[in-house]
């Protein structure tokens, strides 16, 4: 039993610096989009969910010490800082980081779904969910706003700069830089349905979304916000499936009882009782024993003092 339980300490040490691993990936991946350094998830819903991600991936952080310090606590059974009780609190922190993990794959798996269905067939969702209105809104920003000033300063200079060359080098050539800040290509009465203008700001905002640049580079923005959502959801995946390993490991630590001393194992069993268990731990906690506290003198023999160690008792 003492092996199983030492295998299951190791084991459990080894998901801990995983965990750990993975939780730090986590919070530099959702730093450096907090931080608007991706610009590709620079809009604000991505940023509020990367400050999610980031303070849960800080949790997990701290879940994964804590879970070192439980194992080494394991057999402490007495104490406010007993190893069940730290085992049980480490068991409470990793089922909400399960549970948000199940969450954020869910989501990153409904948006991949959906992207993928849209870049095979765009005319068959013409309409934008939650999602893609966040990501419509802050396109059709910064495009404009790239038209209409010289420079930009700051994560919007980033920004800028990761949308122009996206624009030249996927998107179709009528919306490029060099095309549209002429103003002659800039027509008002321009067909927007014959998808030859460029995108016209004012237009756009009065509701035609042939005007607007995320419409007509729509495939092309899902297709490179897909590439980066893949590797997202294998990692929430993984993070799940070590969650739930981590999950087991915890309760085969907690229910792991230490084997019982050979007095409780003969109190057990019946042969002796309690007040046996107590002579043999006070006399095992002297180091000089009477012999007349184990036997009754004789008639006419002598006091005799032996000195017995307390492990030749043992």
């Amino acid at each position: 039993m003492s092996r199983l339980n030492a295998t299951i300490k190791l084991l459990f040490a080894c998901g801990e610096l995983l965990f750990l691993f993975a939780s730090l990936l986590c919070v530099l991946t959702s730093g450096i989009v907090a931080s608007g350094r991706l610009p590709a998830f620079a809009f604000p819903l991505a940023k509020k969910t990367s400050i999610i991600v980031l303070l849960v991936s800080g949790a997990a952080l701290i879940c994964s010490c804590f879970g070192c310090c439980a194992v080494l606590r394991q057999k402490k059974r007495r104490g406010c800082f007993s190893g069940r009780r730290l085992l049980c609190l480490h068991l409470l922190l990793l089922v909400s980081i399960l549970f948000f993990g199940i969450v954020q794959m869910r989501f990153l798996e409904t948006q991949e779904l959906r992207m993928a269905a849209v870049i095979e067939d765009k005319d068959s969702f013409p309409e934008y969910n939650a999602f893609e209105r966040h990501v419509n809104k802050y396109v059709n920003n910064l495009y404009f706003e790239i038209l209409s000033s010289d420079s930009l300063e700051g994560s919007s200079a980033a920004a800028a700069d990761w949308l122009v060359k996206f624009v030249e080098d996927k998107c179709p050539k009528r919306m490029s830089h060099e095309h549209c800040s002429a103003l002659e290509t800039r027509a008002n009465n321009c067909d927007f349905s014959l998808k030859s203008c460029c995108p016209d700001e004012s237009v756009c905002s009065s509701g035609v979304k042939e005007a607007c640049p995320y419409e007509n580079c729509r495939e092309e923005i899902l297709g490179q916000l897909y590439e980066l959502l893949v590797p997202m959801r294998i990692g929430a995946f993984c993070v799940c499936v070590l969650s739930v390993l981590m999950l087991a490991l915890s309760c085969f630590l907690i229910c792991h009882n230490k084997r019982d001393e050979i007095e409780m194992e003969l109190l057990k069993g019946g042969n002796i009782s309690e007040e046996d268990i107590e002579a043999i731990r006070r006399l095992k906690s002297n180091k000089t024993i009477d012999m007349e506290q184990l036997e009754a003198p004789r008639f006419g023999s002598r006091k005799r003092h032996v000195n017995v160690s307390p492990a030749e008792l043992a």
